[in-house]
């Protein structure tokens, strides 16, 4: 399907020419005056306008493409002028024309400026669905423990400035949703949001995927090619798993940091950029600089404002809230009834530790999703695998090593495993001791309600079984 490209002038003469050197290329519609041109535009969507600013009808141009603008923000409208009225085209571009172009057009210019402006609506068209993709499936840090409250208060506050962020965290706990978020609280929320894996790409390209490469600069360039850096001009880059950048791409990257310059891959041109960067990684960067595997310069250049990202495990009190949300995206992928889940099915995800994060656990919940079938989601749902990790932590207290002996002979799981025993086992005694009053039971060891509640959450403890 052709580009339907839209013209609105008066003059009949300029659009029949124009319709000549443009129909091979484009679908084309056109209008006289600025309420035919408002019309059109309503009923057939144009990808692209053309716009003279100077209407017989007595209308302004500035003040169709104002109404235009208003009904869709992101249609490329490019001015049609003479040299007399060069200003008000300026003036028109302030207020949101993508360019402007002479009566007398060079053609392959105006192919150009055509082109270019339809691949920037591309882009935007695609961060926008992006974002919203993720405003619906990765709700921010959904629940309200502590950490997850002082997380989204840190987040909120580094939105607000443009400095460097090194985000840390395990696989799986939303590093990137958090990179994302802090990009749409951001100045630089109608520009790019551009996410790379640096982890996914061969060192020996990751300077091409980065800064671009011009025509025959290696083996199997065989044409230009625009870096993440030229694309992500103007917004955010998101340089997911950063440690596994070579230490010759980490030079190129400190001076993007430093100096808001780079060259692409085989030429000596320099391109300037104004963009921000986010970094993340699950390792220790510190460590890898301390072997020489990572630039110090470069780490602290990151390393401005750092965010780290809770395990799972750290906050199980949103457990409850995060199945809800993941059960209903379930729900709607799958196209069927919200089924509800036990409070036993609760309980034994709250029980888990969860290795691989928020991750593992949207893909258990799809799964459980799947296996229930419609019915409420219940324990035996839930895969096996969270049973028997569990079921090893059921140790009798009688079994728990009183001597050295019994102590040196136990395996780590096992000790493991004898730990949990005891806590549970003293919790439930405390609880009973003080009626579940929790407030006393904390205020009798010297600890305050919030953490005796994560404790009796850690163990899956409900008063009266319930």
């Amino acid at each position: 399907m052709k580009t339907l490209l839209l013209i609105i002038d008066d003059d009949s003469d300029f659009i029949a020419d124009f319709s000549i050197l443009l129909q091979k290329d484009y679908d084309l519609i056109s209008a006289t005056n600025s309420s035919d041109g408002i019309k059109l535009f309503r009923q057939k969507s144009p990808d692209i306008i053309l716009l003279d600013l100077m209407l017989n009808d007595g209308t302004n141009g500035l003040e169709v493409m104002q109404k235009i603008k208003f009904e869709d923000d992101s249609v490329p409208i490019i001015i049609i002028t003479d040299y007399s009225s060069v200003d008000n085209a300026v003036e028109a571009i302030k207020l949101g024309a993508y360019d402007y172009i002479s009566k007398s057009p060079d053609l392959e210019k105006l192919r150009l400026i055509i082109q270019k402006s339809l691949k920037e609506r591309q882009l935007k068209y695609h961060t926008k669905t992006l974002e919203q993709q993720s405003d619906h499936k990765f709700k921010f840090l959904i629940g309200e423990s502590i950490v997850s409250q002082k997380l989204k208060e840190q987040v909120t506050l580094f939105a607000k400035n443009d400095n460097t962020i090194l985000i840390t965290g395990e696989s799986g706990v939303g590093k990137e949703v958090v990179a994302r978020h802090i990009h749409r609280l951001s100045k630089r929320k109608d520009n790019p949001f551009i996410s790379i894996n640096c982890a996914a790409i061969p060192h020996q390209l990751i300077e091409s995927e980065l800064f671009g490469h011009e025509k025959g600069s290696f083996t199997g360039a065989d044409k230009r090619k625009l870096g993440k850096f030229e694309i992500a001009n103007h917004g955010t880059i998101f340089l997911d798993e950063v440690s596994e950048i070579h230490l010759d791409a980490q030079v190129k990257l400190l001076r993007v940091l430093q100096e808001k310059e780079f060259e692409r891959v085989g030429s000596t041109k320099i391109i300037n950029v104004d963009i921000r960067i986010i970094a993340a990684t699950n390792k220790e960067l510190k460590e890898l600089v301390d072997k020489n595997l990572f630039r110090d310069d470069l780490y602290y250049r990151l390393d401005v404002l750092p965010i780290q990202v809770p395990p799972l495990r750290d906050r199980k009190e949103d457990i409850p809230a995060l199945v809800a949300h993941f059960l209903q995206l379930s729900c709607e992928e799958l196209k069927i009834p919200f089924p509800g889940i036990s409070t036993e099915a609760i309980n034994l995800l709250r029980q888990y530790d969860w290795p691989g994060n928020i991750r593992e656990l949207q893909n258990n919940i799809i799964r459980a999703t799947i296996v229930a079938n419609g019915e409420e989601i219940k324990p035996h749902h839930i895969n096996s695998r969270l049973h028997q990790i569990n079921d090893s932590d059921k140790i009798s207290i009688d079994k728990i090593p009183t001597t050295l002996e019994e102590l040196n002979e136990m395996k780590k799981e096992s000790i493991n495993a004898a730990s949990r025993a005891i806590e549970r086992v003293f919790l439930e005694n405390l609880l009973h001791k003080f009626d579940w009053n929790i407030s006393k039971a904390a205020e009798s060891i010297g600890i305050n309600r919030t953490n005796l509640h994560k404790m009796i959450n850690k163990c899956g403890l409900k008063k009266n079984g319930i």
